[in-house]
């Protein structure tokens, strides 16, 4: 047998030959075909490593974002009780505030909630934007997948299996390709754990965007309450 190896970022492929005759028709795309494969195995690889790295990334980002959104939710709180006394009717006018005790006021300061919530909203389109990058990568990953499969089936049915069933008269050595494509499917294995690693990991990334989102969604209703309440007090239509 003569040895044929393609070094290939994959995985080496080491098929042989008989060395008698030249390799036939069928033969020679059957080479194409596997290093096609392995091209479209590589470039699946790629996307799932790449992925794994920006959902790790992003959830890192999240934690920032989270970060603020906790600061802003805590000078919502301070000034929550405003609003709760507004809609019960005991909202002082200013020229009265100033007779209640200090540690006996609700804070009617704004300044600190709307610091908080100008950063939180750089942070949040920062973030916002990164996710929605990595989701855009996501959404070729199941293309890339389908096309693999695809791929694979066609060598398989219209390559390796015409040669195998003809390997009288293969120039192909039948025991080195058999060897090589059982190697490669053990790594199509791992491959397909780091498809299920990927999906982990963006199944983490989910749960703790959704927590923040969901988060957000009610802090949106009560700053909408307090905005308004604000304006009422200050004479200001809706």
């Amino acid at each position: 047998m003569t040895p044929m190896t393609i070094d290939h970022p994959f995985r080496t492929i080491s098929l042989g030959t008989t060395g008698e005759f030249q390799l036939s028709r069928l033969e020679q795309e059957a080479i194409e075909k596997y290093t096609a494969l392995h091209n479209e195995s590589y470039d699946l690889k790629q996307l799932l490593n790449r992925l794994i790295a920006e959902y790790t990334a992003v959830m890192e980002t999240r934690q920032q974002c989270q970060q603020a959104f906790n600061s802003l939710q805590n000078e919502y709180v301070l000034l929550a009780p405003m609003l709760h006394y507004y809609e019960e009717g005991g909202y002082l006018p200013e020229e009265e505030i100033n007779e209640v005790n200090e540690d006996e006021r609700v804070c009617y300061d704004t300044s600190s909630l709307l610091i908080q919530l100008d950063e939180f909203k750089i942070r949040y389109y920062k973030y916002a934007e990164k996710v929605m990058a990595i989701e855009k990568e996501h959404s070729d990953l199941q293309q890339k997948q389908e096309k693999l499969d695809a791929t694979f089936d066609d060598f398989d049915d219209n390559y390796f299996a015409p040669i195998v069933r003809d390997y009288a008269n293969a120039q192909i050595d039948i025991v080195a390709l058999d060897q090589d494509f059982d190697d490669y499917k053990g790594d199509l294995y791992q491959l397909s754990q780091l498809t299920d690693n990927m999906y982990d990991t963006r199944n983490a990334f989910i749960e703790l965007h959704n927590q923040l989102y969901q988060g957000m969604q009610e802090l949106d209703k009560d700053l909408a309450k307090l905005f308004s309440m604000l304006r009422k007090m200050n004479g200001e239509s809706e």
